[in-house]
């Protein structure tokens, strides 16, 4: 598939992100990560991970961040969703012990805000394996402190991270964070999994709701791209909908002036919500690594047939939206095409169902 932003990926959801490097943290602080010189990540990567494209805040010609590099962050594709990976630059392998999913870590329900919280520091803090116990015999919040320490710099600019009391570490997504990861899903098309996928038999009946809902934001686009809100590319030489890009607005304009994300109405923070929910429930199968947990292909894809829905019916496109706030038009527009490419990608690809361009 040709997409605005061809390339391979590692890791796309941010809960993988997150795993991989609350493991290199853990490395860390048991003294088994290279250190500076050898090869390995120096004490303060962050500049290595944003000039290689795998931070999310990218480093200017002069060395330095810019005043204001949303749109070009946004456009150029660095960002949350790295090429490259802290696991293979450290030796990290995600083998049955070291698999993304031993580490405690979800997302928080919140309306307001994405939050994911982990307690690894109150895990930790139980282990008494004999040669960890210099390490771990703390308390579960001096051990969070500690992990916290390595996290922020890579982390940064992505994540705000906290730790409560507890010792559970919070992290917190950005707007500008959250306007990266927006855009990449919206102009990116996902990974085909390597190994053969075997798709449920589900009766036609119960796809209807969800076919509908890709129909419906199939329809949405191809208005708004007559109507000049948005411009697709190669519009009129796309029979399917395999994936959609944008060539205008470029980037989209998550964020507004004050670099706040425009989409503030629960059924917009509900949908996007579902979005990340998908993908994180997901990611055994985008990013290749085994899970034994069984995955319910419809259920997603009803859940986030549902959020859509409830979008589509409270908050406006057209009228006085489009005249009086266009960039709010155009974000809303956004989000119904990274809906459009998720249930393309759970009917055709994890279904093996026909994603319908009408209906």
């Amino acid at each position: 598939m040709n997409t605005v932003n061809n390339w391979k990926f590692r890791e796309l959801t941010l809960k993988s992100w997150l795993n991989r490097r609350l493991r290199y943290a853990i490395k860390e602080a048991i003294g088994i990560v290279y250190q500076p010189g050898s090869g390995g990540l120096e004490a303060h990567p962050t500049k290595n991970l944003i000039s290689c494209g795998t931070g999310i805040l990218p480093v200017t010609g002069s060395g330095g961040l810019e005043a204001h590099p949303t749109k070009n962050l946004i456009s150029c594709g660095t960002g949350i969703l790295p090429v490259t990976d802290i696991g293979a630059t450290s030796g990290l392998k995600l083998t049955k012990d070291t698999c993304r999913h031993q580490i405690p870590l979800n997302r928080a329900k919140n309306s307001t805000r994405v939050l994911y919280v982990s307690a690894i520091a109150l895990k930790l803090a139980e282990y008494d394996i004999k040669e960890y116990q210099r390490v771990w015999q703390q308390t579960p919040q001096a051990i969070a402190t500690r992990l916290v320490e390595t996290l922020q710099p890579l982390c940064s600019g992505d994540f705000t991270i906290a730790v409560a009391p507890s010792g559970i570490i919070q992290f917190e997504l950005t707007d500008l964070a959250l306007a990266v990861w927006l855009q990449r899903l919206a102009q990116t098309a996902l990974p085909l999994p390597e190994s053969q996928i075997l798709s449920p038999v589900v009766p036609v009946d119960r796809l209807f709701p969800i076919q509908y809902s890709h129909a419906r934001c199939c329809s949405l686009l191809r208005m708004a791209h007559r109507d000049r809100i948005i411009a697709i590319v190669e519009f009129d030489r796309a029979p399917t909908p395999q994936i959609w890009s944008l060539s205008a607005p470029t980037p989209i304009p998550w964020l507004d002036e004050d670099g706040r994300l425009r989409l503030v109405h629960p059924a917009e923070y509900n949908l996007i919500s579902q979005l990340l929910a998908v993908l994180d429930s997901l990611a055994p199968i985008i990013e290749q690594y085994n899970d034994e947990k069984p995955v319910n292909y419809l259920k997603l894809a009803n859940s986030l047939s549902a959020a859509f829905q409830t979008f589509y019916s409270q908050c406006r496109i057209w009228g006085e939206v489009k005249i009086e706030t266009p960039k709010l038009a155009q974000a809303r527009l956004g989000l119904v095409l990274a809906t459009q490419s998720l249930l393309r990608f759970i009917l055709e690809d994890l279904l093996n169902a026909v994603a319908p361009l009408e209906l």
